[in-house]
């Protein structure tokens, strides 16, 4: 297979001196056989993700809802929507059978979706790993009623696909109750870490995307993944040895602005365990944010390290009317005619990315071929091992959320009256 995606390093190792990487290469290598047996052990189901089996199965319940149903309406949060989401935003969807998301339990947000379908022709999508999320559960609640006045009762098992784990979890309980079909998600995938599992494979083959390129890229990084390795490891280093606590993901292209919220979860859900180990993810969007955010990264605290995103073709069905034309208009701007508009964009990805350096911020480069499913793929697996790796540098477990635990706690206890003395 060809590459889905190339790194450059040269700069981002050129900021530590030989002593700071081999002490760094050292401490990587004792991470490589930690995953190792972790993997081995069955403890990390997420990295086998990309080889799983049970595709045919999603393949046959997915074809269901798109010869049926005109929305399929997903609901989730977190690790549960934004992957698939993210996806859907990047790639051009081939399906009659529109894909939309209910995260947020604001009343607003659900009553504008509630008026764009006909959920006579809609089917629901529940995914919580846990199956108890307290916001999933209560628009899924709501919806629920609703669809039951829509439709016959006998129609309902035929209109609910419940993503959970295979547990005595609420969710699961009301499946088995309701005869509603299961897609389970394997214990060992973390909901932030699930998006090539049932989580992001359904709602994307819904959308007629190319799940096996999406696999299949994720696949390369997994036998390829000694830049992968890199990454993870200067991001450790950039923030314990070079003092950078923020980094910003800058993909250049509107497209990937949800990839650079996803990002952001995992990083943020996954490394932040204590004060020493909490690097903070931000998101910037080029070329938008040149002229918002730009000043800042380079002139502002030298707080921060980079990420950038290039893409080599941006393919558009338009692309040979989309050149800059001759035109009276020009004038001044007489050298951009017949330039495509692509190297536009380009340029300022290249000029952006000499600034950053110049102003002395530490700066590596991905780079996509184009932005595909089979380049999603390679990067959804690429930061996911990329956490995994810089979370055992920073010897704590990159795979829980106990802060975020204790806040779903507090709130169902609010929420049952109960006084929690504010």
């Amino acid at each position: 297979m060809s590459q889905p995606l190339t790194f450059e390093f040269t700069h981002l190792l050129n900021q530590f001196s030989d002593v700071q990487l081999h002490t760094l290469f050292k401490k990587r290598e004792v991470v490589k056989q930690t995953i190792k047996q972790k993997r081995q052990a069955g403890d990390l189901g997420f990295l086998d993700l990309p080889y799983q089996k049970n595709i045919s199965d999603l393949k046959k319940n997915a074809q269901k809802i798109k010869n049926s149903c005109e929305t399929l309406l997903v609901i989730g949060i977190g690790g549960s929507s934004l992957g698939a989401k993210a996806a859907i935003e990047a790639l051009e969807t081939r399906s009659k059978t529109q894909v939309l998301f209910l995260e947020n339990p604001n009343p607003v947000t659900l009553e504008r979706t509630l008026q764009k379908i006909n959920l006579k022709k809609t089917a629901i999508n529940v995914i919580s790993k846990s199956g108890a999320t307290l916001e999933t559960l209560s628009l899924f609640f709501i919806v629920f009623e609703k669809l039951r006045k829509a439709v016959p009762e006998k129609q309902l098992k035929e209109k609910i696909w419940i993503t959970t784990e295979l547990t005595k979890n609420p969710l699961y309980k009301i499946a088995q109750e309701y005869s509603f079909p299961v897609l389970p998600i394997p214990h060992t995938v973390p909901g932030r870490y699930s998006v090539l599992s049932s989580v992001g494979l359904f709602p994307l083959l819904v959308a007629g995307l190319d799940v096996e390129e999406l696999l299949a890229g994720a696949a390369f990084i997994d036998q390829n993944s000694r830049d992968t390795y890199l990454y993870g490891t200067l991001a450790y280093g950039t923030h314990q040895l070079l003092k950078k606590p923020l980094t910003v993901f800058f993909p250049y292209d509107e497209r990937l602005s949800l990839l650079g919220d996803w990002f952001c979860q995992l990083w943020a859900e996954s490394l932040a365990k204590s004060e020493s180990s909490g690097p903070t993810p931000l998101k910037a969007i080029g070329a938008m944010d040149q002229h918002s955010l730009l000043q800042l990264f380079l002139q502002g605290p030298r707080d921060k390290w980079y990420t950038l995103l290039a893409i080599d073709t941006y393919e558009s069905s338009l692309e040979s009317s989309l050149a800059i034309p001759q035109t009276k208009l020009l004038k001044e701007f007489s050298y951009l005619a017949n330039i495509p508009l692509e190297k536009v964009l380009q340029a300022e990805q290249k000029i952006t990315e000499k600034s950053l350096i110049q102003f002395e911020n530490p700066v590596c480069r991905i780079t996509l071929p184009s932005v595909s499913t089979y380049s999603l793929g390679a990067l959804f697996y690429h930061f996911e091992l990329a956490a995994a790796v810089a979370g055992y540098l920073y010897e704590i477990n990159p795979f829980d959320q106990p802060a975020v635990e204790q806040g779903k706690i507090l709130t169902h206890k609010l929420l049952k009256g109960e006084n929690l003395d504010f």
